[in-house]
């Protein structure tokens, strides 16, 4: 056997395909629905723009309001309707607001003064994000899995769920959120970032799509790169039976993925971290890449003077 990726494999039951089919479109319901409704309150999703997300903004801000649009003067207003002078008035995140209301609607604080809560949301907006732009990435590998798990029933051999070696990979993917938040924390303090999580200076987007055209060119990246393409060998060289070897399997081949991918989400840091636009552009980038098996070295070479170029025309 030459080419491990040549072997023809029954494909699997449907029923087990279902599993995977089923879980892997929950993750992504659930995750995508998180970064819209962040999108939404943030008003950074495409073509869509919330009104009431300015208003709020520029009060933040301290910007006026503009009265016109926000009440009708040619009513009076109910004094003791309006306000108890006795009580605080509410801040738009308030006490009351529901678990999900806040972690949708959070934003880096502007004053640059952080608690541990905001943190944790910063680490948890990371982790669904790059939950929602890899699960797809790895749907061959998955796929594979099954097949051979399949295969593995029928000799009577051990077998294991296809979403433990899934929940291994997405746990990588979480571990490198909590890494990279401690570096958005520190430029959200330094000011290089501003509430909206947009960097204020174009040197930053130069550095990071610079930075990420380079890394096309590098070995790293071509040697973490054919393991991701490599999915049948990949699996023939690091099986391990049972829960926890399905486990490490995942968590393994998560972090060649990350050392074929970070670079490429370091460009958030670029364009904007709620850029719903390039977050869906990342993912259909980075699924295409996976699968650019007929020239894939061509296809960085292209991407790499693509970024490089882009990062310098921002100097401009």
């Amino acid at each position: 056997m030459n080419n491990p990726n040549e072997v023809n494999l029954a494909p699997a039951p449907l029923k087990d395909r279902m599993v995977v089919y089923v879980g892997v479109a929950v993750i992504l319901i659930i995750s995508w629905l998180y970064i819209l409704g962040m999108g939404w309150h943030m008003n950074t999703l495409p073509f869509v723009e919330n009104n009431s997300m300015n208003m709020n903004m520029d009060m933040d801000m301290g910007k006026p309001m503009d009265m016109d649009k926000s009440m009708n003067m040619d009513k009076p207003m109910d004094m003791d309707k309006s306000m108890n002078m006795d009580k605080p008035m509410d801040m738009p995140i308030n006490s009351n607001m529901s678990l999900i209301d806040t972690m949708l609607k959070w934003m880096p604080p502007s004053n640059g003064i952080w608690v541990l809560n905001d943190f944790l949301l910063l680490f948890l907006m990371w982790a669904v994000m790059m939950i929602a732009m890899m699960t797809p990435s790895i749907l061959p590998m998955l796929f594979l899995f099954t097949t051979l798990n399949a295969r593995n029933k029928s000799n009577g051999k051990p077998t294991s769920s296809t979403l433990i070696l899934l929940s291994g990979y997405l746990f990588s993917w979480v571990l490198f959120s909590l890494f990279i938040t401690f570096p958005e924390y520190a430029m959200h303090q330094s000011g290089l970032l501003n509430p909206m999580m947009e960097p204020t200076h174009a040197y930053l987007g130069t550095i990071f799509l610079c930075l990420a055209g380079i890394y096309q060119f590098t070995p790293f990246k071509d040697a973490c790169l054919t393991v991701c393409q490599s999915p049948l060998s990949f699996l023939m060289n690091n099986w391990k039976d049972g829960n926890l070897g399905t486990f490490l399997i995942g968590y393994k081949h998560g972090f060649y993925c990350i050392g074929c991918c970070w670079a490429l989400m370091l460009t958030l840091f670029a364009l904007g971290v709620m850029n719903i636009m390039w977050v869906m552009i990342l993912t259909i980038f980075v699924l295409f890449e996976k699968l650019s098996y007929k020239n894939p070295l061509l296809f960085r070479r292209v991407t790499g003077i693509l970024f490089i170029s882009w990062g310098l025309f921002l100097q401009f």
